[in-house]
């Protein structure tokens, strides 16, 4: 099983925005995670998806922004403590309260998601996930008794959250084995009975029928989502939403104008820390 290499840029001085200026270069690549604090911040990509000949592109990228770069590889084994020592801190968003198996139990109250970290994108922290979130609770009365897709699942935590709402089936897909089988011990973890999980692209649901989605989740990359944006509308429902997230606020007008081609009306946009959730409905 591979091991996970971890990209690392800092700067001087003081510049709030300079990690998420980093974060969006970086976002074009197969990077699967990231996290900043003060000065720094790290990007995490399984080993085998950037090759070390790839290394003086993404630096490019990026160089304007930082003054030390530096690449490094993190043990499989090691990531859970990392984990548990530096970055995930219990979470509340609305209801939802997204907590790591070895953190107290939830507050009474709260819906609990238990995440066991292992490098999945979706804890809750980063801010399209949060969005999701936020969103989905809002529109909570669209997931109850309902089907749903979660595209680019990760940790499984919309599929989850879904479920938690009131769905009655639902889809993860996800692109990268090792993350199904942390979202599948997820689903085990938070008990769903409606929650199925497979290994794939856009092309899994080359089986499913038209229209037969009553909603769709897709928090992932600009680039996967205008590739994708058609299939997400042939399997959904007439006059039913999709949800879109991973975007940045460049990126609204490319993603609404290619939605209306497809007949999607655009709902409305939610933003936090300069990254966007588009909610978008199918026009009959």
């Amino acid at each position: 099983m591979s091991n996970f290499i971890c990209f690392k840029a800092e700067w001087l001085g003081d510049d709030p925005d300079r990690a998420d200026i980093i974060t969006a270069y970086l976002s074009e690549f197969p990077f699967t995670h990231f996290e900043s604090e003060d000065r720094w911040m790290k990007a995490f990509a399984d080993e085998n998806d950037i090759a070390e000949s790839e290394y003086e592109t993404i630096e490019e990228a990026v160089m304007d922004y930082c003054d030390r770069i530096e690449w490094s590889i993190v043990e499989r084994e090691n990531w859970n403590e990392l984990w548990e020592k530096n970055f995930f801190d219990p979470l509340q968003v609305g209801d939802f309260y997204v907590r790591a198996t070895f953190h107290p139990e939830a507050p009474e109250g709260t819906r609990a998601i238990t995440i066991e970290p292992r490098m999945s994108f979706g804890t809750g922290h980063h801010a399209t996930t949060r969005l999701m979130l936020g969103e989905m609770q809002t529109q909570a009365q669209e997931f109850v008794g309902k089907t749903v897709l979660d595209m680019g699942t990760g940790t499984g935590i919309l599929a989850i959250a879904a479920e938690m709402l009131g769905a009655t089936e639902v889809l993860g897909v996800e692109i990268d084995d090792w993350v199904v089988d942390n979202a599948n011990d997820n689903l085990k973890i938070n008990q769903t009975q409606h929650n199925t999980m497979v290994h794939g692209d856009v092309k899994a649901l080359q089986t499913v029928p038209n229209e037969y989605y009553d909603v769709v989740l897709a928090n992932i990359h600009r680039e996967v989502i205008l590739a994708d944006m058609a299939e997400y509308g042939r399997v959904l429902k007439g006059r039913h939403k999709l949800f879109l997230s991973g975007l940045q606020q460049a990126d609204e007008s490319l993603i609404v104008d290619h939605a209306r081609s497809l007949n999607f009306k655009h709902l409305k946009t939610e933003q936090t820390d300069g990254w966007l959730m588009i909610l978008l409905e199918k026009i009959a």
